[in-house]
């Protein structure tokens, strides 16, 4: 019988990790929604999860650079699609109008 990659020990061992990480950094809120996250709790709406940043079916990997901490209700919206980048986060290209 297969297993699901979320019930790999890798996987449970990098959700555990990421939540730890995120606990004792001192997140208290949703970074998407602003809401507090209901730390001790599981599969409720505010209970806290880790998202993956570059989702996994997109080629995104279980590291520590590609997680955050989300509430369950924002990662179930979110599902498979990307972070959108903010307009102020988006690169600026300047130029001088000067052909060189």
């Amino acid at each position: 019988m297969a297993t699901s990659r979320t019930g790999t020990a890798s996987y449970r061992a990098w959700r555990r990790r990421v939540l730890s990480l995120a606990r004792s950094s001192g997140l208290r809120y949703c970074p998407d929604c602003g809401r507090p996250l209901a730390w001790g709790t599981t599969r409720t709406p505010l209970s806290p999860e880790p998202d993956h940043i570059i989702p996994y079916a997109l080629g995104g990997r279980d590291t520590l650079d590609n997680a955050r901490v989300v509430c369950r209700e924002c990662n179930q919206k979110r599902g498979k699609k990307g972070i959108p980048v903010k307009q102020s986060e988006k690169p600026r290209i300047h130029s001088t109008g000067i052909l060189w």
